[in-house]
């Protein structure tokens, strides 16, 4: 009888350890893994962030509320195309996905098939804010001069097309 009584506590400790080292070891591999992947994530956005930025950053006045366009510092000396700069606005806006739409004479069409993020979360400031970086980005090209945006209405954005006069800003 003590003998089956001490088989069965040795069982149970060898179970026991194999349980608390198995649990260890998944916990360590999945930290491992995590810290990995966020390190090739980082890398990942912060090389893009480095060639794929905005041309023009949005500021807002304080005093008057006013947005004011300023040239980026870090913007790239090689000018970015249309794609690149969906990227870049993108990366910068994860929460609001773009796509490029078609080209037609000096308008480029641009969609945003879910908009909740930029018509009903940002606020009115931070939705003009990012409809003027992407409107400044745009035009920036040298054949566009309008970017109509396609969206479904909200409370702080409205889709059309803008021009960089569309916005209350200060001259660049």
């Amino acid at each position: 009888m003590r003998a089956k009584k001490s088989f069965t506590r040795i069982i149970i400790i060898t179970m026991m350890s194999f349980l608390i080292f198995a649990c260890r070891n998944e916990q360590e591999n999945k930290a491992n893994r995590t810290s990995s992947d966020t390190v090739d994530t980082a890398k990942t956005i912060s090389s893009a962030s480095k060639t794929l930025t905005l041309p023009f950053i949005a500021v807002v006045d304080s005093n008057t509320t006013r947005i004011e366009l300023q040239a980026n510092p870090q913007k790239s000396k090689v000018p970015l195309n249309k794609e690149e700069l969906a990227e870049a606005l993108n990366i910068k806006y994860p929460e609001i996905k773009l796509e490029l739409g078609k080209t037609s004479h000096d308008t480029l069409l641009v969609n945003i098939p879910s908009a909740t993020f930029l018509t009903q979360q940002m606020g009115t400031t931070g939705a003009l804010t990012y409809l003027a970086e992407a409107t400044y980005a745009f035009t920036d090209l040298a054949n566009i001069k309008v970017v109509n945006f396609v969206f479904k209405e909200g409370d702080h954005a409205v889709p059309g097309p803008y021009t960089r006069k569309s916005f209350n800003t200060k001259n660049i």
